[in-house]
């Protein structure tokens, strides 16, 4: 009989802590973050940096022969298309989403760019009252800003992978507002033959654009309810005419972090 009691004292044992460990092995599992989609409204802001590709403009107008160049101080039209860089930008976003559970969220976001001017080339031509017909080149130096602003819905899959590395891709449109600083432009001009420079000013202005944005990311769950990540960003807007310039899409790529903090339990 004591034999049978000590064998039983430590069956009890054993089972006492196989049950304490499953135990707490469950307790860690449920405080544990996983990729589990969960139902639920979040928040969301992120910070990075941007570049622009180069822009295409064209416009017509009229104005004065500059001195130095054939014709000087009589009037004439011109056509011109050419193009400008910018240089990289400030990005930063916020705005609110919500989590379907079935790993599809969407979220309306305020996005802000910042580029900074850098230069210009254009080309074209112009007809001079009194002279006749040129074609023209010119390269410039430009300084100022072009900024854009914009509201858009978007929609993103999370991948899912039963940890806490939440790949995801998305997606979205909405409107855009794109904004010209006033701009120095120190220019460099060969028309007939003949070269001349010179420092003019131009007035901005803005104009609104359909917006559009794709995205590639990964999110670390960082806890149950906060999530930070780190995405690749696509994002651009179809053309709009600011003060008789009709300027191409502004299309950019950029690198930006950021977090979210969910409501749902």
């Amino acid at each position: 009989m004591l034999k049978v009691a000590k064998r039983l004292s430590i069956l009890a044992i054993i089972s006492g802590v196989g049950l304490n460990a499953a135990t707490a092995e469950n307790s860690f599992a449920q405080q544990a973050p996983t990729n589990k989609s969960v139902s639920g409204w979040y928040v969301t802001a992120g910070a990075g940096a941007s570049w622009a590709t180069p822009t295409k403009f064209t416009n017509s107008g009229a104005g004065t022969v500059p001195p130095g160049l054939p014709g000087a101080g009589t009037q004439y039209t011109f056509n011109q298309n050419g193009t400008f860089n910018l240089g990289g930008s400030v990005a930063i976003d916020a705005g609110v989403g919500y989590d379907f559970g079935n790993n599809i969220r969407s979220e309306v976001t305020y996005l802000f760019n910042n580029f900074s001017t850098n230069n210009a080339s254009t080309s074209g031509s112009a007809a001079v009252v009194g002279v006749g017909n040129f074609n023209f080149n010119a390269n410039a130096s430009v300084s100022g800003s072009v900024n854009t602003n914009s509201v858009l819905a978007s929609i993103y899959y999370d991948i899912p992978t039963k940890s806490k590395w939440v790949p995801y891709v998305g997606g979205g449109l909405g409107w855009s507002n794109v904004t010209i600083s006033n701009v120095n432009v120190s220019y460099n001009v060969t028309a007939a033959g003949v070269n001349n420079t010179g420092v003019v000013n131009a007035q901005g202005g803005s104009a609104s654009a359909l917006g559009y944005q794709a995205k590639i990311g990964v999110s670390y769950l960082a806890s149950k309810n906060t999530d930070v990540y780190l995405e690749g960003v696509y994002m651009g807007n179809t053309p709009v005419t600011i003060r008789g310039v009709n300027i191409g899409g502004l299309n950019d790529f950029g690198l930006k972090a950021g977090f979210r903090y969910r409501f749902g339990k």
